[in-house]
């Protein structure tokens, strides 16, 4: 026991000077080293497990990594194990495997077919791993692993990708999640579809939709990027709209058919002009040919229906035909070469004429030429259909001087329609086929066999026809026209 204070009364023996005090503090010390001793033998740790236990109380992985590592180790055995086995399930007899044999194998097989790994890439694998020595193209099972290896690195580097890939999805995943609290809306798509419809998809759920909300409507879209309709156009017409009530920007549906409406009639309206142009150009070669017509006609030195004009004269007068008879009014292309009596029927009168023939004869009888100070005067074609006949007449008129001289020279006869296929297009035409029957003029009549310059109007075809116009081509000279307008 520790000294006391020396000379202390009685009621002083239990108190203690500083010597003993320090003396104290060292027994009761000693007794707690002796303990930590005896916690020492009996249960031994060693300075690695110690630091381990410590890095695990700071939280460095401690245990939980060590056994990590340790589980690592377990699977890279059991996997090379499982190679193994795979390796003698292809090697040969001499424990070796061909490329072959190791394109066969069911992983790489299934990796080829589902084009996760490509022929390019089990080449260059392939290559670069070590053969069997002695062999150039065989691997032994160290070979076989090593392939492996460079096998799994291809996915690992995938996975690596697919994880950051994935990180950086859930990150933007994250931010476009605070910036759209909203789910995003799907782009409305579909031809023709109903305004009231479209306005369902668009509006939001007070029925309402916005100028930015027209962005999902898939066909205005197309519009915009085609260039059929422009952004300020778009803009003028939404700003024009009247807009649902407590609102001064957005629509209700009454709202959004209106500006529907107006975009519609934006293309209406460019259809009616295209129809107009086109109805116009129709219009156009028809009126530039007939008033080109007129005007050669008008020189009374020359004959008439064009039968002395002038080379480029007649090729204008060709030009213009051929558009009209391109033209899509042009009722005998659109009857296919269906025309019926009942369509001609009437009484034409000639205005042109190509015909090498009608200007060789002056005129379609040729008696034009052949009298005194006479000549051609116009020619009209009559013709009557009915059940049980078909009858021409062609009325010729011969001038004469003086005037009171003049008659006309009639050709009767039959005529009657048929379909052909034109022999220059190989398109489906009408052909108009007459057969002269007699010829007279004043006391004279004869059979029209005898009249050879009747033979250019004895079989045409009839290449353009409306309301009051017939152009007619030869059948073998396409250059020969009969332009006739209804009298």
């Amino acid at each position: 026991a520790a000294p006391k204070f020396p000379d202390v009364n009685e009621d002083q023996k239990e108190r203690v000077d500083v010597d003993s005090f320090i003396q104290i503090y060292r027994d009761i010390d000693d007794i707690f080293e002796e303990e930590d001793g005896n916690d020492t033998e009996a249960d031994p740790i060693d300075s690695d497990s110690t630091e381990v236990l410590m890095n695990d109380e700071a939280g460095n992985g401690g245990i939980d990594d060590a056994r990590a590592e340790n589980t690592s180790e377990d699977e890279e055995e059991r996997d090379e194990k499982e190679l193994e086995i795979a390796f003698r399930s292809i090697c040969d007899e001499a424990g070796l495997v061909s490329k072959e044999a190791l394109r066969q194998w069911d992983e790489v097989r299934d990796l080829l077919d589902e084009g996760m790994l490509g022929e390019d890439e089990f080449e260059t694998i392939w290559e670069r791993t070590l053969k069997s020595p002695g062999s150039a193209d065989l691997l032994d099972v160290d070979g076989f692993l090593s392939f492996n290896v460079d096998l799994d690195d291809l996915f690992v580097f995938e996975d690596e990708e697919m994880m950051q890939a994935a990180d950086e999805d859930s990150n933007q995943t994250q931010w476009d999640a605070k910036k759209e609290p909203k789910m995003k809306k799907n782009i409305v798509v579909g031809d023709d579809l109903p305004p009231g419809v479209i306005f369902a998809e668009l509006a939001d759920d007070d029925f309402l939709l916005g100028f930015d909300d027209l962005k999902r409507w898939g066909e205005l879209q197309e519009m915009l990027d085609e260039g059929d309709l422009s952004p300020i156009e778009l803009q003028n017409i939404y700003d024009e709209v009247v807009k649902a009530p407590g609102t001064t920007d957005r629509l209700n549906e009454d709202g959004f058919v209106a500006l529907y409406d107006a975009i519609e009639s934006l293309f209406e309206e460019e259809d009616d002009d295209e129809g107009n142009a086109r109805d116009g150009d129709k219009k156009s070669f028809r009126s530039d040919l007939l008033a080109f017509i007129s005007r050669i006609n008008s020189d009374e030195e020359k004959l008439p229906c064009g039968l002395e004009c002038t080379e480029q004269e007649q090729q204008q007068v060709l030009d213009l035909v051929s558009a009209m008879e391109a033209g899509s009014s042009n009722a005998a292309k659109e009857k296919g070469g269906n025309i019926i009596p009942s369509d001609v029927a009437g009484n034409w009168e000639l205005l042109f004429s190509s015909s090498s023939a009608m200007k060789f004869n002056k005129g379609l009888s040729g008696l034009g030429g052949s009298f005194p100070n006479g000549s051609f005067g116009g020619l009209v074609q009559k013709l009557q259909s009915s059940k049980y006949m078909s009858d021409i007449e062609y009325v010729e008129r011969i001038n004469v001087r003086p005037g009171s001289n003049s008659f006309d020279v009639r050709v009767t006869g039959d005529w009657k329609l048929g379909s052909s296929v034109n022999l220059f297009s190989g398109e489906p035409t009408t052909i108009m086929s007459v057969e002269p029957d007699r010829v007279t003029y004043g006391p004279t009549s004869t059979r029209a066999d005898h009249w050879k310059s009747l033979g250019p109007l004895n079989k045409l075809d009839i290449t353009y026809l409306d309301d009051d116009l017939r152009i007619m081509r030869g059948t073998t000279s396409t250059d020969t026209i009969f332009i006739f307008k209804r009298c």
